[in-house]
């Protein structure tokens, strides 16, 4: 049982001592640990030490906060706290985006221009383009499930959560874009930006190694791709009503301007690649945890077939399926997508009774969190009843944050989980998926939470679907 944090009434900024540091080796402190594996050198952190645990990365200073209400302050508190900006090798993708930028100003500006593109009635006009993209994900996997072959569904899911981002943003399949946008390029570049923030003797982008030059090319493409359909729209009509058209017409409410190319740019590429990355991991993992769990893999099958007589639901059907829901929600306490949250502290400030130095770096733990024995009963289990819809019942709301929380709230929390109910029930209509025993499952998190060496299983067609699958 980890040790709760201490106090932050305890005393004042003069009189608070540092949080207690983990040890790690001369000089380049805990880099090897964190490089290794981050989320294990944190558990244990959080285990030995507390809520708050200081770590050295080289130079620089690291503290991981474990502790709900804790990581609630910080999150709201953006004064203190904010993005890592320009330190982030995220910027290096993402650029400014919403995700990332630190200027409180920008990102509220921003923010309120986008806020009505994942308004519920605007992400209610996409679900018939993300039940396309489910059709078509459906069919890939007829001729495969008829002979009850295990596959690896990880870079299946990735290729239909793609497929939809590309529609809703776009209005373009994956497919038409894969000369420049595939699953390996977007993945490569983001390994690229998680290789650099573990490392914080990586050298400038402007020195030429292979590293660097690969990102380069590899960015150009993506940056000449998304600045051409800019170009394109802003001289005539685009798809009508997908997310880039949104953007483009998006106009600040007190001086009625618009956003420029660069952000629109910016928030296009944030959509892309978090958009597609995050609910892939999130539905690989509700998979393999179901097939893990014979119940609740029973009561979702009942769900569906109750609801859905063999049709793929509707838009007022998602109401209708609270349990997958609650499936997709408990995927994500225990295998968020997005398992640390990042954070520069702009003053010296004391945080549960821890003085925290400005310059200091903060790792919000969001996989320790939705793990805490003190909120959650046997944490480790998969039990979707701790849900109802996407709010846990019975612990404290703070202490299940996978998409993050204060005023920096995910702002596509919405569009991810009407996309997560309903590609994991089309599947679960269709398919029935069980483990190969002789795969071994190991978590890797490189920015998103993903499975390290793939996720094996078999599939194979359920009931009356044996001789020929429903895609629609």
């Amino acid at each position: 049982m980890h040790k709760p944090a201490a106090n932050a009434a305890n005393g004042g900024l003069a009189d608070s001592p540092l949080a207690p540091l983990a040890p790690g080796a001369p000089l380049l402190g805990s880099i090897a640990a964190f490089r290794r594996d981050i989320l294990e050198a944190t558990r244990i952190g959080w285990e030995r030490y507390g809520g708050v645990v200081r770590y050295r990365l080289g130079p620089l200073q690291v503290y991981c906060v474990s502790d709900h209400q804790l990581a609630a302050e910080v999150l709201a508190n953006t004064a203190v706290y904010g993005k890592l900006g320009n330190t982030s090798p995220l910027r290096l993708v993402l650029g400014q985006g919403l995700l990332t930028t630190a200027d409180h100003e920008h990102w509220k500006r921003n923010r309120r221009m986008m806020q009505p593109l994942y308004s519920r009635p605007s992400i209610a006009g996409m679900y018939s383009t993300m039940v396309e993209c489910a059709e078509a994900m459906l069919a890939d996997l007829a001729e495969v499930s008829r002979s009850g072959a295990v596959v690896d569904i990880h870079p299946v899911i990735i290729r239909a959560t793609l497929d939809i981002v590309s529609r809703c943003m776009f209005g373009m399949k994956a497919a038409d874009a894969e000369i420049i946008v595939t699953p390996e390029s977007v993945e490569q570049i983001l390994t690229y930006a998680f290789n650099r923030q573990q490392n914080p003797f990586s050298p400038p982008l402007a020195v030429p190694t292979p590293a660097n030059l690969r990102f380069r090319v590899l960015m150009g493409s993506f940056d000449d791709f998304v600045y051409g359909l800019i170009r394109s729209r802003r001289r005539g009509p685009g798809a009508g009503g997908d997310l880039l058209d949104m953007l483009l017409n998006a106009r600040d409410a007190d001086t009625g301007e618009g956003l420029s190319d660069t952000e629109i740019r910016d928030e296009v590429i944030t959509t892309f690649a978090a958009g597609h990355e995050t609910m892939a991991q999130t539905l690989t993992w509700a998979l393999y945890l179901l097939s893990q769990n014979d119940n609740a893999r029973e009561v979702l099958e009942a769900e569906v077939d109750g609801v859905l007589g063999g049709r793929l639901p509707t838009l007022d059907d998602l109401s209708r399926l609270p349990y997958a829901q609650q499936v997709v929600s408990e995927a994500l306490r225990l295998y968020p997508s997005a398992p640390i949250l990042p954070r520069l502290v702009s003053q010296d400030t004391v945080l549960g009774g821890y003085r925290i130095p400005k310059g200091a770096r903060l790792l919000i733990s969001v996989f320790n969190i939705g793990r805490d024995p003190q909120q959650w009963r046997n944490p480790g289990q998969f039990d979707p009843a701790r849900f109802v819809g996407d709010k846990p019942a019975g612990v404290h709301h703070r202490a299940y944050a996978p998409f993050g929380g204060g005023p920096h709230v995910c702002i596509g929390k919405h569009f991810a989980l009407m996309e997560g109910q309903l590609v994991l029930a089309a599947l679960i209509q269709n398919y029935r998926f069980e483990h190969d025993p002789g795969h071994r499952v190991e978590m890797l998190s490189k920015i998103t939470l993903r499975p390290k060496h793939g996720m094996r299983l078999s599939i194979s067609p359920r009931g009356s679907l044996k001789g020929a699958v429903n895609v629609g």
